[in-house]
């Protein structure tokens, strides 16, 4: 009961906060204080419905890509792949770096103290090696496939759109990346998203070294959801039926191209 009537809320604010109008709610959204406390507040949420179920890969991943800020140089370049429908960028200008949204769909949270492009990352147009670090959370499964109004279709978008990304990215700089992970198993493609096995999942990061890496594997006990953080060779053991695992890396280009 409790995780519907939160389910509720959440859509009752999504529906006013995406109206085309700056209505007051997004105002109030767009003043960075309120945006950050409502990005840990989500956190906390997510991390409640789990005792009730609920999937909530964000409880996961958000805290983590936080957690690994430290590798980018404080005042840093960073762009926000995908933010759309995500308050992260608030907490990345609250803690010091500068910060530029991407996504194919509207923001409607900019400030003045944000840059926002709607643009495709398989083609940005941005000049070479422009950004310290780039994050993005649960967005490169998307891309090319009938997701999120996407008009361009292409089954290997997300290969296309790491390259386009690793260009954009100074030499030395990092990519904070989150993404489905299903192990050693068969690729997952739906006309939604990708499930990355080891295979894809190496071709995608293909030309970018590892500095860190967590995989997080989905354990259900009851109607409650479980996240256990597994090691690479731990997490390729597992088996995994509906439900994804998560795949976190931190990435750093070494080459100048």
């Amino acid at each position: 009961m409790l995780l519907n009537l939160l389910n509720s809320l959440r859509s009752i604010a999504l529906r006013a906060a995406f109206k085309p109008q700056r209505s007051f709610l997004v105002r109030l959204l767009a003043w960075y204080p309120v945006g950050r406390a409502l990005f840990w507040v989500s956190i906390g949420l997510k991390r409640l419905s789990l005792l009730f179920g609920g999937w909530s890969q964000r409880a996961v991943e958000y805290p983590w890509v936080i957690e690994s800020l430290r590798f980018v140089p404080r005042g840093g370049l960073i762009l926000d792949v995908g933010c759309a429908e995500s308050l992260l960028s608030h907490e990345l200008i609250a803690r010091g770096f500068r910060v530029v949204g991407i996504d194919i769909q509207d923001y409607p949270f900019k400030d003045k103290r944000m840059l926002f492009l709607k643009r495709n990352i398989m083609d940005t147009g941005l000049p070479d090696s422009i950004f310290d670090a780039i994050v993005i959370v649960s967005t490169i499964e998307h891309v090319g496939l009938e997701s999120y109004g996407q008009t361009v279709k292409d089954s290997d978008g997300d290969l296309r759109a790491m390259n386009e990304l690793t260009r954009i990215l100074k030499h030395q700089g990092i990519i904070i990346l989150t993404t489905p992970y299903i192990g050693k198993a068969p690729l997952r493609v739906t006309s939604f998203e990708r499930n990355y096995n080891r295979k894809r999942l190496y071709e995608l990061t293909r030309g970018l070294r590892i500095i860190k890496e967590d995989y997080f594997y989905p354990l259900r006990s009851g109607k409650r959801l479980y996240w256990l953080r597994l090691s690479k060779e731990e997490m390729d053991k597992q088996t995994f039926m509906e439900e994804a695992g998560i795949a976190c890396l931190v990435l750093k280009k070494d080459c100048q191209n």
